[in-house]
């Protein structure tokens, strides 16, 4: 019996081996027997994870028992079945009765053996104790390497199962306790919000924590003003941008006296060239942190597609295995059959053909070489028209693919520098220019490639002492003068950094060491769902529950949130998948460690929950820079009988009360459960009752000066309307006096929508 991942692996492996028979164990599970005249094959197949970790019946109870004991005690969790697994187990209990031997046919990388060997042979050996067990390692789906993979079978690597394995305990113990612990402590504040729990997790914390950091100059990026000063000047008829060699200008006087000296000058006199040329080497070959920024940035979708899209050409026996962190081929590796299929091909061939002519047919390697697969490769031809490709997205993805790897058999790119130095007026101005003087393997690739300037015959001419029919050479202008077309001043603001995308986060959690190559994406996706982050026009935003969830708890648990922490664990784990530790001594020391930072947060708990309490009167906005509120899209939408919320935000009337700067915005959120004011310059808010529709009103409050409003109560067979003062309200909320509400005022009143003084009776 053979185990494999997934259906269209095992399909692909029992075609291999042989003429296959479908045997239905299931509606929705199929073996695949292979019969031979020495032996009988069955493939299996599995659904991935068939098991999972979760807290055992003692402790599935949030309140019963101690979060701390998730920690301490090693019964507090258990593994068990996924709903889906029945069919799946009593497929592999059936066939390993008759079986005498297995064979481990998982995807080949840590996570595919911890499936293998975690998850599925224990079911195997509860009923067949005595079964062989091997286990076949495949580079891709092709039959040759299947066949060879076959007949090379090697003995399980159990330190990969057990480094799987130990991961899943401890992000399970970590995750448990610590989500349990916070979403506890903050219950009261997720209620009135709507979000059933916090979600805190070794990784995903860790990341969430980067983004802050990033948000957090965003949000609070003071912009200083700068001058620029730039000539444009006249080749013929083209224009070139010249620079002042001392931009950018922080003094504004300074700036303008430079621009009144030269604003009305007529010719910029060349001063220097100076030429420099340099050569751009192909790439190196594509693992997957390397395939998910190539994709990610150029077809401007999620790390989540874009892994998922590689795995179907995987599946389908398109490309290799798209799980590694190899760039270095082996020395063995058959690169001139892969070559040879491509030099028909109507985009690629005429490109493979000069690279056979001119017998260049060794790539370029990278530097790492992780002993799991080799680099992504394609494995067959094909047209954008093939039926193979189940979608567009597949195609454009094979096209990425393909073009990085016949370009890494490519000569190097040449690029030429060139900078002017112009006089006008005696003040020094630079040009800059980079042209691509040979293709190279940007013929094939040019995805890779930077933006170039045209190419400039100009300058080459008087670099090399020829003469041009534009300029004479002076004592004053060595190499002659350009016309000056205008003299430009501009003032400009200082930016914050960009936000992450999904192509820059993949690179800063490479760089840190978060998570694995294949676990990216899905963490990121992860902080998605659980509303901390939003993903807008491809920029990612933190949340407000994100935002304040780090903000409360990197004063008191910062080891924690430091990448440092989770890449210490990624080590470790690393030294049970190189057999340099045990599974149980990794477990243990992490656990450990783990247990200092639970206390503290526990010891500082009154801290965390005094930060977090703004959460109760902003609910989980998003917001951009200067803390300007943008959306509050993660909530529910609002039913039919509900209003819609303005599609054009509404302001006050009266400045904030608190920094008297500018009016409040109102805020309603798309559920209708909070409403309020809120100051975009100083983070004030005034707080609207939960139930009712506010509506600002034309008149101000006669006691406060700020608007009056009026709240709609509609019910199922009435409904009614009623007036208050947002600043009067909160005063009286605060003070425990049932203040604000028009109708309860002694001095005025509301009468056509103005507030005006109580009419007395005599």
């Amino acid at each position: 019996m053979i185990i494999s991942e997934k259906k269209k692996a095992a399909q692909a492996i029992a075609e291999a081996l042989g003429p296959v028979q479908t045997i239905s164990v299931s509606k929705y599970v199929k073996v695949f027997h292979v019969k031979s005249k020495s032996q009988d094959i069955y493939v299996i197949p599995l659904r991935g994870h068939i098991q999972q970790y979760i807290n055992s019946p003692a402790y599935k109870k949030w309140n019963a028992r101690d979060p701390r004991e998730i920690i301490t005690n090693s019964n507090a969790i258990q593994r068990i079945p996924n709903d889906y697994a029945g069919p799946y187990i009593s497929a592999l209990k059936k066939y390993a009765k008759i079986c005498t031997n297995c064979v481990i046919g998982t995807d080949a990388d840590v996570e595919g053996c911890s499936i293998g060997m975690m998850d599925a042979l224990p079911f195997v050996t509860q009923v067949n104790p005595s079964i062989k067990i091997m286990q076949i390692w495949l580079n891709d789906l092709q039959k040759n390497s299947i066949v060879q993979a076959y007949n090379n079978l090697i003995p399980p690597k159990w330190s990969w199962a057990y480094s799987g394995e130990a991961r899943a305990i401890l992000d399970a113990v970590i995750g448990f306790s610590a989500t349990r612990e916070v979403s506890l402590t903050l219950k009261p504040i997720l209620n009135k919000i709507n979000v059933r729990f916090t979600s805190i997790g070794r990784v995903q914390t860790s990341l969430l924590y980067l983004l802050y950091l990033r948000e957090n100059l965003i949000r609070n990026f003071v912009s200083k003003p700068f001058w620029s000063i730039s000539a444009d000047l006249a080749i013929k008829d083209r224009l070139i941008v010249a620079t002042h060699v001392k931009n950018n200008f922080s003094d504004k006087n300074l700036a303008e006296s430079i621009y009144d000296k030269i604003k009305d000058a007529k010719d910029a006199y060349i001063m220097s060239i100076k030429k420099s040329s340099k050569k751009i080497l192909p790439p190196t070959p594509l693992n997957t942190s390397k395939a998910l920024v190539l994709i990610t940035k150029n077809l401007k979708i999620t790390a989540k597609l874009a892994l998922k899209t590689l795995e179907d050409l995987y599946l389908n026996k398109i490309i290799s295995y798209p799980r590694t962190d190899s760039d270095v081929f082996s020395k063995t590796y058959d690169h001139l059959s892969i070559l040879q299929k491509f030099m028909i091909h109507n985009n690629y061939g005429s490109y493979v053909k000069t690279r056979f002519q001119q017998k260049k047919v060794i790539p370029r390697q990278g530097k790492i070489d992780a002993g799991d697969h080799s680099p992504i490769t394609p494995l067959i031809s094909l047209e954008p028209s093939s039926p193979k490709f189940e979608n567009d997205l597949q195609k454009k993805v094979y096209n990425l693919v393909v073009r990085s790897y016949l370009a890494l058999f490519g000569d190097p790119a040449e690029e030429s520098d060139t900078k002017v130095l112009f006089s006008i007026n005696e003040e020094e101005f630079v040009s800059r220019l980079s042209v691509l003087t040979d293709q190279g393997f940007y013929s094939i690739a040019p995805f890779l490639a930077k933006k170039y300037d045209a190419p400039l015959v100009f300058f080459d001419q008087l670099s090399t002492g020829k003469k041009t029919d534009q300029t004479d050479s002076t004592k004053k202008a060595p190499l002659g003068s350009l016309p000056v077309k205008k003299i430009n001043l501009r003032e400009k603001e200082t930016q914050p950094p960009p936000r992450y995308n999904d192509t820059s986060l993949l690179k800063l959690m490479e760089r840190k060491n978060l998570g694995t190559k294949s676990t990216r994406p899905s963490i990121i996706q992860i902080l998605i769902d659980r509303t901390y982050i939003e993903r807008k026009n491809r920029m990612i935003f933190v949340m407000e529950l994100g935002f304040l969830l780090i903000d409360a708890l990197k004063i008191i648990w910062l080891p924690f949130l430091d990448p440092k922490f989770t890449s210490n664990v990624e080590m470790q784990l690393e030294t049970i998948r190189n057999g340099k530790k045990l599974m149980k001594d990794v477990v243990k020391d992490v656990k450990d460690e783990f247990l200092i930072l639970f206390d503290k947060f526990r010891k500082e708990k009154p801290n965390f929950l005094s930060k977090m309490n703004v959460l109760e009167q902003t609910g989980n906005i998003t917001r951009g820079r200067n803390n300007q509120i943008i959306s509050n899209k993660k909530n529910p939408v609002p039913n039919k009988t509900s209003p819609n919320p303005s599609k054009k935000a509404k302001y006050s009337t009266a400045l904030c009360p608190n920094c008297n700067k500018n009016p409040m915005k109102l805020v309603i959120s798309r559920d209708y459960t909070k409403k309020f004011f809120v100051c975009e310059s100083c983070n004030t808010f005034l707080s609207l009752p939960k139930k009712g529709t506010p509506k600002i009103l034309k008149s101000k409050c006669l006691i406060c000066g700020f608007d009056a409003v009026k709240i709609i109560r509609k019910g199922q067979n009435n409904s009614f309307e009623y007036y208050l003062c947002p600043k009067c309200w909160n005063q009286g909320l605060k003070d425990k006096t049932n203040e604000g509400f028009c109708s309860k005022c002694k001095e005025y009143s509301i009468e056509n929508g103005k507030c005006i003084e109580r009419k007395i009776n005599p």
